[in-house]
């Protein structure tokens, strides 16, 4: 089967997770696959610099419209005008990644934000098309959330691929079949063994957007309880992503607000191995998330047994299953307390990096979301034939 996949071919946590299974798709079915790609306007240095997680020959550069003022009733000119020139933009694009991927049997595209986000999709999907269309959606966008019946454009693909409940029953709310939306979780790859090195601190994904839906004043304000009970002692909290390559503007002034400055570490944007080399020096992984998707973070702790304190949200349970230690939204206590149990007591930290383990290697493995995305495959394959 003639596989190509459209989306971000750079150093991010898009560019990884598609990397990955990409690898993996192509070792279980001795294949390859074909990877079509273009600038994206997110404004990551991994874009900018063009730093490559995939090797891509079919990669184009087109001027990018940024657009997130579509609202209802009265719009300014500008606006206005941007929006037609986004729109536009993107329906160029679509035509772009259809050309390129002309001769493939089946399509994946994996629609994330800008030069990738809905818009494009919706060109990409209104086109005729003979292969077999499927539609991993990471994230819903500002232009489908203002517009959430456009999402209906959806039920042209194939099959859709989520990687959890929410983001289906968020789909659903929008009319999209059911019966072709596919849930997979985000996988990740798990090392045979985890090695002896110390662990020490807490880690915290801020992903892209640092302070949309990542829960940062809670987890701020549970770093302050832990260094008041704690003092000296209290664990540092280490913060990755690819937001910036130095710390967040607006995250640095609450860090100053309630004392804790001196108790974070702002990393730099990580590779693939230098984060799972970081989950693998850390006591605990602290997800108090409100919104947005954790999956790639929880499944890399899960993989390097790294306990995680999470809210229920952001598809973290899909992933973790009954292995994660839950916190209820916006309770920076109960955080504080939930860290403080896992530092203090070796057999909890112990029982819970194990079920971890377990849980990764029966339902993470990059091995098993290749075959159960193989299996959503078959599903658009059959959908196309009929």
């Amino acid at each position: 089967m003639k596989i190509t996949m459209i989306g971000c071919p750079f150093k991010t946590s898009y560019g990884y997770y598609a990397e990955s299974l990409k690898a993996a798709i192509e070792k279980k079915t001795g294949g390859s696959i074909e990877w079509v790609a273009s600038n994206c306007g997110c404004g990551d240095p991994a874009a900018t610099n063009h730093l490559f997680e995939i090797p891509c020959a079919k990669y184009f550069e087109q001027a990018h419209v940024h657009n997130y003022a579509y609202a209802p009733g009265n719009m300014a000119w500008t606006h206005w005008l941007r929006a037609r020139a986004s729109h536009a933009t993107y329906a160029s694009r679509s035509r772009k990644y259809a050309k390129l991927s002309d001769g493939a049997e089946l399509v994946h595209f994996q629609q994330i934000l800008n030069a990738y986000g809905f818009s494009v999709v919706y060109h990409w999907l209104n086109r005729p098309a003979t292969a077999a269309r499927v539609v991993t959606v990471h994230e819903l966008d500002a232009y489908q959330l203002e517009f959430p019946s456009k999402s209906v454009i959806y039920n042209q693909a194939d099959a859709v691929h989520v990687h959890c409940e929410e983001m289906k029953r968020q789909l659903i709310d929008r009319n999209v079949r059911p019966e072709n939306i596919h849930v997979v979780p985000l996988g990740a790859n798990v090392p045979e063994s985890l090695g002896d090195a110390p662990r020490e601190g807490i880690v915290f994904y801020g992903g892209h957007h640092l302070m949309s839906g990542k829960g940062i004043p809670t987890l701020f304000e549970a770093q302050a309880i832990l260094k008041q009970r704690l003092g000296p002692n209290a664990p540092m909290l280490k913060i990755h992503g690819h937001y910036t390559e130095r710390s967040p503007e607006d995250a640095k002034p609450l860090a100053e607000k309630l004392g804790i400055a001196d108790r974070i570490e702002w990393l730099p944007q990580l590779s693939t191995d230098q984060t799972a080399e970081l989950y693998r020096s850390s006591r605990v992984c602290v997800l108090p998330y409100t919104g947005s998707f954790a999956g790639l973070p929880a499944a890399t702790a899960a993989a390097n047994g790294l306990p995680v304190v999470a809210t229920r949200k952001a598809g973290i349970p899909d992933h973790l299953g009954d292995a994660g230690i839950w916190i209820e939204e916006g309770n920076a206590t109960q955080l504080a307390d939930r860290v403080m149990e896992l530092l203090g007591d070796a057999a909890l930290w112990q029982r819970t990096s194990e079920r971890l383990r377990k849980r990764a290697r029966e339902f993470l493995s990059m091995d098993v979301i290749a075959e159960q995305t193989l299996g959503v495959y078959q599903n658009a394959l059959k959908h196309r034939a009929g």
